[in-house]
């Protein structure tokens, strides 16, 4: 599985009747039920929504038999899936947004009725032996992943810090800054100018490691109250908002009965401390607790 924009398929110009097998994710075996409606295929209610797939000539959504197991795939005409096209819509913005929205939909329409592995975007298989062959080489940990993932959602958080304010309250107390500061006080201009240095240096890591103690803090908060955790690297070189920095990104599983325990939670770790606030949206499908499967692409 390949994240969103990522060329998934290696053929050489597909026939306009070549087709194959869109993964959205991996269930257990049973039936689509109302689900079906909501991915719009099938009998529904005229004031629901149909969820397009966004590809002419697309099939309907549909439970590929894997054993034990299911893959939520639909059939799609290769030529729309192939190198080339895949190329001229990497910048197409607007096109990718459109598709990965569909692509989600469908996942959150099963998710809404039973657990799925969501699949990332773009991920195609040429036929459908395919597809039960690459879930069968992963059966047991996709089993034991869905298992896992019953009866939960994920929540992504992201935490931001006004660094200026935190470096003024951590080095207020430091001893080395606080001693530093007195020597350079009484020191000649050709000593002080070093121990200033010496000063900026010991901030900059004094103010670093207290973002990171405090970022690993709020996780470890959080993670007692989820099945799961995962962090991802935070973006420091890109400021948010007035001037602040993200310190934690992570996702947390939890369990739909825990939620507001969790949220309670999360919003206490930022309530009294100055200078801090936290971002989060979900509940979301599973994405980031999804395990990869080995893939036969399409030719």
């Amino acid at each position: 599985m390949t994240d969103a924009g990522e060329e998934t398929l290696t053929q050489a110009k597909p026939g306009a009747d070549d087709r194959g097998w869109y993964l959205y994710g991996i269930t257990r075996h049973g039936t689509l039920g109302t689900t079906r409606a909501e991915c719009g295929d099938g009998d529904r209610d005229e004031a629901e929504p149909a969820i397009d797939s966004g590809v002419a000539d697309a099939g309907p959504v549909q439970m590929l038999d894997c054993g034990a197991l299911a893959a939520i795939v639909r059939l799609v005409p290769l030529a729309q899936f192939g190198d080339e096209a895949l190329r001229a819509h990497r910048y197409d913005t607007a096109w990718l947004e459109a598709m990965v929205r569909r692509h989600n939909q469908v996942i959150a329409a099963i998710h809404q009725q039973q657990a799925i592995l969501p699949a990332k975007f773009g991920s195609v298989y040429a036929r459908a032996e395919d597809v039960q062959a690459a879930v069968a080489g992963a059966h047991d940990a996709l089993l034991a992943q869905l298992e896992r993932v019953e009866g939960c959602d994920e929540w992504a958080v992201h935490m931001y810090a006004d660094r200026a304010a935190i470096e003024q309250r951590v080095v207020a107390a430091h001893p080395t800054i606080q001693a530093l500061q007195q020597e350079i006080a009484a020191a000649s201009p050709g000593r002080a100018y070093l121990l200033q240095r010496k000063l900026d240096e010991e901030r900059a890591a004094t103010t670093d490691q207290a973002l990171r103690e405090m970022a690993q803090a709020h996780y470890e908060q959080l993670a007692r109250g989820a099945v799961a955790g995962q962090l991802t690297q935070p973006t420091r070189s890109a400021p948010a908002a007035h001037g602040e920095i993200e310190v934690l990104r992570a996702a947390f599983l939890v369990q739909r009965a825990s939620a507001d325990t969790f949220l309670a939670e999360l919003r206490s770790c930022v309530e009294s401390r100055e200078g801090v606030h936290c971002e989060y949206s979900g509940p979301w499908p599973p994405y980031s607790f999804a395990v990869p499967i080995e893939e036969e692409k399409a030719p």
